[in-house]
């Protein structure tokens, strides 16, 4: 597949699942731009894909884990300023997405932003579909709760 037609399959998605874990435009454009630039890597250092499932497992993976290293980054930046970190409360369903830890961040973003089905959401994940299909119920769980359980 040639580098426009996966920009103009992937970009839309990419963006999306951005947008989810950063919560800023700005820097999910620059994520979609991040994205973009390792699958260049990938690609030019010889490394194929098995197939179009294992390409779109693999962005939506290399996204997911470049939202999560840029927001410990961030995190990181913040702490190391020795600044007083001020935790809003939570008003929003997407503020309380936010303050879940990543197992069950992703799974949320995946399920209901992105619409992927569990199956593939196993898949992408690496887990099993049981796995996916608890990890949900759970998010599910602390999010009626109105819970933060981050690590």
């Amino acid at each position: 597949m040639e580098f426009k037609e996966v920009i103009s399959e992937y970009h839309k998605m990419i963006y999306h699942i951005s947008l989810g874990y950063l919560r800023n435009k700005e820097d999910a454009e620059d994520m979609v731009q991040e994205v973009f630039v390792k699958y260049v890597k990938y690609v030019k250092s010889g490394k194929s894909f098995d197939d179009k499932t294992h390409e779109k497992y693999w962005i939506i993976r290399t996204t997911m884990n470049s939202c999560c290293n840029s927001l410990r980054k961030i995190s990181k930046k913040k702490k190391s300023n020795d600044e007083k970190e001020y935790i809003a409360p939570n008003n929003t369903l997407f503020d309380k997405i936010q303050g879940l830890r990543d197992i069950y961040k992703n799974i949320i973003i995946l399920y209901y932003f992105e619409e992927i089905n569990m199956q593939e959401i196993s898949k992408i994940l690496e887990i099993s579909e049981e796995n996916a299909r608890i990890r949900l119920k759970r998010a599910r769980e602390i999010l009626e709760k109105g819970l933060d359980i981050k690590e």
